[in-house]
């Protein structure tokens, strides 16, 4: 795996969340509705799943759900719509293996291939749940800039350790300037957002030095994009303990 590919797919997502979320609820559920289709697309590849298209397209569909049921909920806690989606994600996933077996001996390893693609696309829906929560959607816009300064920050170096350190100070600098400029988050909040972020980059890049490196260049994208998808769950929760 390319690690500037990987590193390029992480900030560019991080802008796409980013500049969406400036422009608004609808557009932000378009721009993560679009990364949730490309993850979906390389994640069967980046965990060797043997049903690729039945995988791709139960990942795809949980996104889809989790995103419409969260900009769809009349009621706050927003995210709790989501949880919809992941069981629906994991029912999808159990009969794809029964309506679509896997060879033998690779049917745990399928399921839980798309369970986890899954409840990562279900994440990415916590973007919008963040986005609607009142006086919490600068929130979004700080912890995509610094998920994608960390994603920069992440290959300056070839010094994976380095890498590490810069990248989490760089993410939790950046998160801490953002709340500057944001009132309504202040810089103990954008630094906790921006740290929170980083790590996630930081946790998946670690998990994916430790796997074989694929040779598909969407499963490097896919792996890029995983920790913007999973860090709008941390953004949520921020935003709920920081605004309420």
């Amino acid at each position: 795996m390319n690690p500037l590919t990987r590193a390029t797919a992480t900030t560019g997502a991080a802008a796409v969340v980013a500049v969406t979320g400036s422009l608004g609820t609808r557009y932000l559920a378009i721009g993560v509705s679009a990364l949730i289709a490309v993850a979906a697309f390389g994640w069967p590849r980046l965990l060797r799943v043997y049903r690729r298209r039945v995988s791709t397209a139960i990942i795809g569909a949980s996104g889809a759900i989790s995103v419409i049921a969260i900009g769809l909920g009349r009621d706050q806690p927003f995210l709790r719509y989501g949880v919809a989606a992941a069981g629906a994600a994991v029912l999808l996933a159990l009969a794809a293996e029964v309506f679509f077996p896997s060879p033998p001996g690779r049917a745990v390893t399928s399921v839980t291939g798309m369970m986890a693609g899954a409840m990562v696309a279900v994440s990415g829906g916590a973007w919008v749940a963040a986005m609607r929560t009142p006086g919490a959607s600068d929130l979004v816009v700080a912890g995509a800039a610094s998920l994608a300064i960390t994603g920069i920050a992440s290959v300056l170096t070839s010094n994976p350790g380095l890498n590490a350190v810069i990248a989490l100070t760089l993410g939790t600098a950046a998160g801490g300037g953002m709340g500057v400029v944001f009132d309504s988050i202040g810089w103990p909040g954008g630094a906790l957002v921006g740290f929170v972020s980083a790590s996630a980059v930081l946790l998946v890049t670690e998990l994916t030095h430790r796997e074989p490196a694929p040779r598909h260049f969407f499963a490097s994208v896919a792996s890029g994009i995983t920790p913007v998808l999973a860090a709008g769950v941390l953004v949520y929760l921020g935003g709920r303990l920081l605004v309420g």
